[in-house]
Parts: structure tokens; C-alpha cells; sequence
């Protein structure tokens, strides 16, 4: 009971960082909650506890403190550009460039996580309860809002919305527990509704800003991305279960296999004590521990997953496991882990926290991963090499 009431009270703690506050500023700056990479990989936006939002130069290896008045979760760089967005404890929104010039300025509710396409005409953002609204001002409308929960204080996780400029398509994922279900007879905006059907993974058309696709087999708090061309899903949850599915055939959903398990074949007898129920014939070497830890496990590696992120513009992405600062390369289309590199744990990557989540993120284009630090305010760059299937550690910045 203790517990929860922490983690209650911490989130309220954290729901703080988004209201319209006039709070003392800490000059120290706190854990990143959000980060986002430019699509050329030369600069990196964050947004941390401490209310501060900080520019990275990652090529000079400086940084410069935008404001110390910012919204915690609203880092975020619109792709193919030198701009990005930020939101202010007033609630006003800016599109600001790299030189510090902003290009637009609007009132909006607070944002738990927004993002605008290259032509700065879609802006989409979400509040507290995983309402998600497109436009601002006279122009803001409602494209999901069908319940009260799942919500950020509910989950502990903020809902992630992945835009892929080159599908005209999003992806939204926070938390599932639902079955597959017809979306004609389930509409995205419902009126006195207390539980939401759309926590899971969806698939939007930026044109209608209608559902596409439900994308469903995830349990729990889950991370969903889609691929920089709008061709694959891939998915991650806190239960273990990892997805991924063609944007062509979002009927069909295929496993991930289990790092040390492999693939449970369907058409078997379900019998979880029957190595021949599983299929671990693609299966690699899992990083081992010297020593086991104090539950007596040696996995460096874990099957629950606290994000997801493509790491190239063609199929490969990284699947970051909960607790761990070993993660694992993907190949969409492929259930098999093809690698597994370890991010290092002085300092520690931000994977101890689903409401941090987003404060691990990449550049595709640029082959570019950023995390934040568990126990302080800065960040760790890494690249990636797509012909030697390395990772390269290139700069920790405290």
C-alpha cells in the first residue's frame, strides 16, 4: 500500500512539471524526461524535471540552456528541419529554430508529448488522459477521446506518438489489455465514457486523422514506433511480448522471439515445460553476468521492454529492455535478435522509468541514439554503423 502511494505521489509530482506553474527553478539541471535527435544527427533537444529544455550540439559537444520554464515532456524536433518544439509553464507553444528564432508561438493546453510534420500543417498532441487533439486555437479538434483512463496517472507512461512523414501515418501506443475489436463499432471519440479503447498500438492516417488499424497481442504498458518509410510497426511491452507488423497487412501480427526461449509455435500443444513447443533456432548468445545478480539471474538481457526505437531508415531498430543497459538489434520482418550491445553503466541509460521512456531516442537517418541518464541531467550519444552492426559510444555529457 506504501508503494502505491508513492508512485502516486510521484506522478502527481511529475503531472506538475506540465501545469502552468510559476515554481522556483532548480539551477541544477534534473533527469531528461523527453528527448529528440534532428534527422541530420547534429543536434538533440530535452526537456528535463528540473523544468529546464536544453539544446545539444552533438558534433561540438556543447550544450545551451533554452528556458528553465519549460514543460518536462515537450521536447520535440520536427523531422527533416531545424526546428523544433517546446511548450513554456504559461502554455504557450513555440516552433523554434536552432539559431533561436521562433517561427510560430500559440496558447495550448499543457502537452504530455506533441509532434508536427515537416510542413508545419499537422500539429498532434496529447493531454494528461491520452485525449489526442490536431491544430491549435479555432482549428484544434479531437481525434481520440473516448475515456477518462488509461491516462498518464493511471499507467505511469506517457502515450507515444510516432510519425512517419514518408506513410503520412502515426502510430500511438501507452497501454493494452484489449482484444481485437471492429473500430466502426468502437469510434476514437465516445462522450461519458469512463475506460478508453485506445491505449494499445493504432495506426492513423494523417489525412483523415482516423484509425487505421488496431495492432494488437501487447499486454501492459507498451512502446510502439513506426519505421521512418511507414512500412513496419514494431512494438515492446513491460510483459515480455514483442511485435512487429507490415503497415500493408496490419491483420497480420508476428512475435518477436524471446531472447533465451525463442518462438512458441502456435500449432502446438500448449505446454510450457516442452522445449519442443519452441522454436530457437535463430536464437544468438545472450550477454551473461560474471556473477549473478542478487535474484540469482545472469541475463544481462530481458524480455520486457521500456522502448522501442528504429535505428537506421531501412528495418533495423533497438529494443531497450526495462532495468537493462544491454539492448538488442532488431531486423523488422525478422523475429530473431540479430545483436545485442551494451550501452555501458557509467552513467546508467534512462530505462528504470516508463514515464522516461521517450528520453531514449534516435536519429534513423543519421544512425544517431541519445539516452538520458538515470541519476542526472545529462546525455549519452552513441552511432551506429549499419555495415559493421556496431555501436560506438561517442560523448557523455553530465
Amino acid at each position: 500500500m506504501l508503494n502505491s502511494l508513492v508512485t502516486i505521489f510521484t506522478i502527481f509530482l511529475l503531472l506538475a512539471g506540465c501545469a502552468t506553474s510559476k515554481s522556483n527553478q532548480k539551477s541544477e539541471i534534473g533527469p531528461a524526461m523527453v528527448i529528440s535527435v534532428s534527422s541530420d544527427g547534429h543536434y538533440a533537444i530535452s526537456s528535463h524535471l528540473s523544468k529546464h529544455l536544453v539544446l545539444w550540439n552533438l558534433d561540438q559537444k556543447t550544450r545551451q540552456t533554452v528556458s528553465s520554464n519549460a514543460n518536462i515532456y515537450s521536447a520535440y524536433f520536427i523531422h527533416n528541419s531545424d526546428a523544433f518544439l517546446w511548450q513554456d509553464l504559461n502554455d504557450q507553444v513555440y516552433v523554434q529554430k536552432i539559431d533561436g528564432k521562433v517561427l510560430d508561438q500559440f496558447s495550448h493546453f499543457p502537452t504530455y508529448g506533441h509532434v508536427m510534420d515537416e510542413s508545419m500543417t499537422h500539429y498532434i498532441a496529447s493531454d494528461d488522459e491520452w485525449n489526442l487533439f490536431h491544430g491549435h486555437g479555432e482549428d484544434m479538434q479531437p481525434i481520440l477521446s473516448d475515456g477518462d483512463v488509461p491516462g498518464v496517472l493511471s499507467t505511469g507512461k506517457l502515450m507515444h506518438i510516432s510519425l512517419s512523414e514518408a506513410g503520412n501515418t502515426f502510430v500511438t501506443a501507452g497501454f493494452d489489455n484489449r482484444e481485437r475489436f471492429d473500430l466502426q463499432e468502437r469510434p476514437p471519440i465516445v462522450k461519458d465514457q469512463s475506460f478508453g479503447n485506445y491505449g494499445g498500438v493504432f495506426l492513423w492516417s494523417l489525412d483523415s486523422l482516423k484509425p487505421i488499424a488496431q495492432l494488437p497481442g501487447n499486454a501492459s504498458k507498451v512502446d510502439a514506433v513506426i519505421s521512418p518509410d511507414g512500412q513496419w510497426v514494431v512494438s515492446g511491452d513491460e510483459s515480455g511480448i514483442g511485435r512487429f507488423t507490415h503497415t500493408d497487412k496490419p491483420e497480420k501480427m508476428h512475435r518477436m522471439a524471446s531472447y533465451t526461449g525463442g518462438i512458441f509455435l502456435d500449432d502446438s500443444s500448449y505446454d510450457l515445460d516442452d522445449p519442443r513447443k519452441f522454436d530457437k533456432s535463430g536464437l544468438i548468445p545472450v550477454p551473461m553476468a560474471e556473477k549473478p545478480n542478487r535474484w540469482g539471474g545472469r541475463h544481462l538481457t530481458t524480455n520486457t521492454t521500456v522502448a522501442v526505437a528504429f535505428i537506421n531508415d531501412s528495418k533495423e531498430f533497438l529494443r531497450f529492455g526495462t532495468y537493462k543497459h544491454w539492448v538488442a538489434l532488431f531486423e523488422a520482418g525478422n523475429p530473431w535478435p540479430q545483436k545485442y550491445f551494451d550501452l555501458g553503466t557509467d552513467p546508467h541509460p534512462s530505462t528504470f522509468s516508463y514515464l522516461r521512456s521517450l528520453s531514449i531516442a534516435t536519429s534513423p537517418q543519421a544512425h544517431v541514439l541519445v539516452t538520458g541518464h538515470v541519476n542526472d541531467g545529462g546525455i549519452t550519444v552513441y552511432r551506429y554503423d549499419p555495415h559493421e552492426r556496431t555501436l560506438t559510444k561517442e560523448w557523455v555529457a553530465e
